[in-house]
């Protein structure tokens, strides 16, 4: 068997690669790692000297059974051209390029194939990573994707036409979640009462408790609503003027980021014509 191979180390493959190590879920042995600039692994290869740095692609392709793509999206085409006769027929390939389809890799490298959107969360092992596997990816080779992703989290196995919405709804969410909070705050702010650091921490404090008891007490979002707001009360106020502002917002944020996605795939689908 051959070696776990990672071409690129950005921001989000960086983040995956450490939880991998951090879980132990595969052993440094195990894996070899290469990315453009090979000055940012140096702090990995201190930390973690059984990893194998390999000078390029193909040294990455050829040594590899399992090989992760964390390269850009605009990028996949190019590397999977330029390392196709180093790949063997059996390597099975995991990209995590949002908008680039299963159908479109496979036009490059007609082999087995497995798309992850992962999500910022699992670097504190939590959130949901978003799975899916071309027809040719077998159930080995499924239970290893996923076990790599659980050891950072949960992993929920969709359609390939479901990664559009359900990217906004792990993915690019701690995004969304985050700006709200924010913008939240900079609303109490106005009122100088409490400075922005009391505000953030209360906020922050307040948003963790209410994902524990969503999860730990098993409760729906209702659930947590209805405990807080009584009726008449001034909570009551407040998710009246929500409810007039925040349902027509969020619709079109879903127009508008699915409009985005649908844009994506068809420039993608016209440079894997090509």
């Amino acid at each position: 068997m051959g070696k776990i191979g990672f071409i690129g180390y950005g921001a989000m493959g960086k983040m995956i690669i450490h939880g991998i190590l951090e879980s132990g879920v595969l052993e440094e042995s195990e894996m070899i790692i290469t990315t453009r600039t090979l000055n940012k692994l140096v702090d990995l290869q201190e930390s973690y000297p059984g990893v194998e740095i390999a000078q390029d692609n193909k040294s990455v392709a050829k040594k590899s059974s399992k090989l992760f793509l964390f390269v850009n999206t605009g990028n996949v085409k190019e590397v999977l051209e330029e390392i196709m006769d180093h790949l063997s027929v059996k390597t099975n390939i995991i990209y995590i390029a949002a908008g680039l389809t299963m159908e479109n890799v496979e036009k490059v490298f007609p082999g087995k194939i497995s798309k992850v959107i992962p999500t910022l969360t699992s670097e504190v092992h939590e959130g949901v990573s978003l799975v899916a596997h071309n027809s040719q990816v077998t159930l080995e080779d499924a239970e290893f994707v996923e076990k790599i992703f659980k050891s950072m989290g949960e992993v929920k196995i969709v359609q390939e036409e479901e990664f559009t919405l359900g990217t906004n709804l792990t993915s690019s969410a701690p995004a969304f979640i985050a700006f709200l909070m924010m913008k939240f705050t900079e609303s109490a702010l106005k009122h100088d009462i409490f400075t922005r650091e009391e505000a953030e921490e209360m906020v922050t404090e307040t948003l963790y408790g209410t994902a524990k008891l969503l999860q730990k007490k098993d409760m729906a979002f209702e659930d947590v609503i209805n405990q807080v707001a009584t009726k008449g009360g001034i909570t009551e106020e407040g998710l009246t003027v929500l409810d007039q502002g925040i349902a027509p917002l969020f619709d079109e944020l879903f127009s508008t980021t699915l409009r985005k996605y649908d844009q994506l795939e068809t420039r993608l689908n016209k440079e894997y014509k090509k």
